[in-house]
């Protein structure tokens, strides 16, 4: 009786949480000088491109809200609901921390806080309180230094905006001395990268994903260990920057818990029972630098990172070992705004492990490649783009064209086709039966 009352008020808790959240996001404060709010309704689907079955169906609301208090004080909140069938799923929760947590978590619905900040600006100084992202990086959706947030991993990569970086409660201080800009980031917040749900489209069953167990003859029982709000998984970083030439270039270092998993067996797979494995997030230290260049209708970008201490799997007579190396990432990237007004943005880069000691579940070095092409037509309503994303190392990819239609100022419709091709075993192969054309219209209140 005591624990159903107390599910009772749990539930009463976080359905209070959620019409407060509503209720706070949607009002004139007040004592705001002004109150910006855009509301989205996404809906999303997708059809197999094998056998035209649907396979993809989800329906997302997003409510941005900025509060400007004064000159110097603004308020932000950004809350997203979200209805998915079993196919493509929510994504998992038990990555986050308990602060973290979505206020309503269901089957398949899911009411959470995106971002909660507020934010103190004077002159060269900005200060943000709160559950906040801190991105860096120059590329394009390709992580080289852009690792200090944790990302959600539910789609793979075939999301509109890579990364989809999960904010986390902290604090960030901006400041501008002279030719030089500033930035320290730190949060008291140990959620990590969010992945996709285990029978899902877009769960990672590659074996350079899953520690070298081939997942069709041992199957596994994963559990995340346990994420809080604490000084041991927290990430700290710095960031400094300053013009150099015609462009800018930046130094960082940051440690904190990994953006990729380790996986560690807990128990050896018993008669038709999976084995056990737990995810583990080891702290790891990242320095990097970065930087851009405009040359006219050309802009240069490049990025490199070292990380001295990365946990990775190895491949053992016991499976699921794990050890240190010294891991290499880098990566370079060309904006050009070409003749006829199409715009073109190709990337190249190389993620290199050190594994002369031990064996590794993964090329030691991965070459990764994207090309995207795009262009708008009927006076900017029409847009059609193609986008070419793989590693060269492992011959796979998916090649995505897509065309975007403004039906008004507030309805916009979109479909393209995700055609993913390469070995089975391999980043992007492995969801090569996963190839899909769909369809999104998107309501802007």
């Amino acid at each position: 009786m005591n624990s159903i009352f107390l599910r009772a008020n749990n539930n009463l808790l976080k359905a209070s949480l959620v019409l407060l959240s509503i209720f706070v996001c949607q009002i004139n404060l007040a004592f705001a000088q002004s109150v910006s709010s855009i509301i989205k309704v996404e809906y999303r689907l997708g059809l197999n491109l094998n056998d035209a079955e649907l396979q993809h169906a989800r329906l997302s609301i997003s409510a941005d809200t900025r509060y400007r208090i004064n000159r110097n004080w603004s308020i932000y909140l950004d809350l997203r609901g979200e209805a998915a069938d079993d196919d493509v799923g929510l994504g998992t929760v038990n990555t986050y921390s308990s602060l973290s947590k979505p206020l309503l978590d269901g089957k398949h619905t899911r009411f959470e806080v995106d971002r909660a900040f507020v934010q103190w600006r004077e002159r060269a100084h900005t200060l943000t309180l709160g559950k906040q992202v801190t991105p860096w990086g120059v590329l394009d959706g390709i992580q080289i230094t852009d690792r200090f947030d944790p990302v959600r991993r539910r789609d793979f990569v075939l999301t509109d905006v890579r990364p989809q970086r999960i904010a986390r409660w902290g604090a960030r201080w901006r400041n501008t001395l002279g030719k030089f800009k500033l930035d320290a980031s730190f949060a008291l917040d140990g959620t990590v990268s969010q992945q996709a749900e285990i029978n899902t489209l877009f769960f990672t069953h590659s074996t350079r994903f899953t520690g070298g167990i081939n997942l069709s003859s041992t199957p596994i029982a994963m559990i995340a260990e346990q994420r809080n709000t604490s000084l041991e998984q927290s990430t700290f970083g710095m960031r400094a920057s300053r013009p150099l030439g015609s462009g800018e270039l930046s130094l960082l270092t940051f440690r904190g818990p990994d953006t990729d998993p380790l996986l560690t067996l807990v128990q050896q797979p018993l008669i038709n029972q999976p084995a056990t494995v737990t995810l583990t997030y080891q702290r790891r230290t990242l320095y990097g630098a970065t930087y851009d260049l405009s040359l006219g209708e050309t802009v240069l970008r490049g990025e490199i990172a070292y990380i001295p201490d990365q946990s990775i799997n190895i491949i053992s007579e016991i499976p699921l070992q794990s050890a240190r190396a010294k891991r290499l990432l880098a990566g370079v990237g060309l904006d050009w705004n070409a003749p006829a007004q199409w715009f073109v943005n190709g990337q190249l880069a190389i993620d290199y492990v050190n594994g002369e000691d031990f064996s590794l579940v993964r090329p030691a070095t991965d070459t990764i490649l994207t090309l995207r092409a795009q262009r708008t037509f009927i006076n900017g309503r029409l847009l059609f783009k193609g986008e070419l994303i793989g590693t060269l190392n492992e011959k796979d990819g998916v090649l995505r064209p897509e065309l975007a239609y403004d039906y008004s100022d507030r309805l916009k419709l979109r479909s393209g086709i995700d055609y993913l091709f390469g070995d089975e075993n391999s980043q992007f192969g492995q969801f090569r039966d996963n190839s899909r054309f769909w369809f999104a219209a998107t309501y802007t209140f």
